[in-house]
């Protein structure tokens, strides 16, 4: 089953309403001036987790052309913190991408300067001069082929892309996002523990 990859909200951090209003309450405050002071916490975690997870997409995520890296990494800068809840936005909507996602580490991944085949393959590097004609040299190099979009073969070399990329990617977002709230609230708040709700 081809899963649905679509930008959409991947991972919820939030406060229970009912317990933040009775901890309030116990403080002399309103729930508002609660969520207030836990607001830094979330924004902390928003930040550092981008920075993981922007990582780890330019490493791990096959690049093909660089569209699908890019695509996740745009939609990525769309998570927020909101009224006292995070939600980390992600997803892509390159038609390709559920098919990429489906296939194996050994499909997707070139860690060698030979084509699977082993036989020699030409690329072209052309240059653009005053929007004339392309021009450039023709070189022979051994390497994976790969025609991209303006009609060029292109040379790839991505030693460390992983088979079903979505849920590692997924995976690693929750992990990430975990870590960093709980190193978050315990500079903050010490070993205080408040009513996180995740989803």
């Amino acid at each position: 089953m081809m899963r649905n990859l679509n930008p959409k909200t991947q991972l919820t951090i939030k406060l229970d309403k009912a317990r933040v209003s009775r901890i309030a309450k116990e403080n002399d405050m309103t729930s508002r001036q609660l969520i207030q002071l836990i607001e830094p916490i979330l924004r902390e975690t928003l930040e550092k987790t981008t920075q993981d997870i922007m990582l780890w997409i330019i490493k791990y995520v096959p690049k093909r052309t660089g569209q699908l890296r890019m695509t996740l990494l745009k939609s990525l800068q769309k998570s927020k913190v909101q009224r006292g809840i995070l939600r980390f936005i992600m997803g892509t909507h390159l038609d390709y991408a559920k098919k990429v996602n489906a296939m194996s580490t050994a499909q997707v991944r070139h860690n060698s300067h030979r084509e699977h085949s082993g036989k020699w393959a030409y690329a072209y590097y052309y240059t653009h001069r005053n929007r004339g004609p392309k021009v450039g040299k023709r070189r022979r190099i051994i390497g994976k082929k790969y025609k991209g979009p303006s009609n060029y073969r292109i040379f790839l070399y991505d030693p460390e892309a992983i088979g079903g990329f979505w849920e590692a990617l997924i995976r690693y977002l929750k992990e990430r996002a975990m870590f960093h709230m709980k190193n978050a609230m315990l500079l903050q708040y010490g070993k205080t523990k408040l009513p996180w709700v995740i989803n």
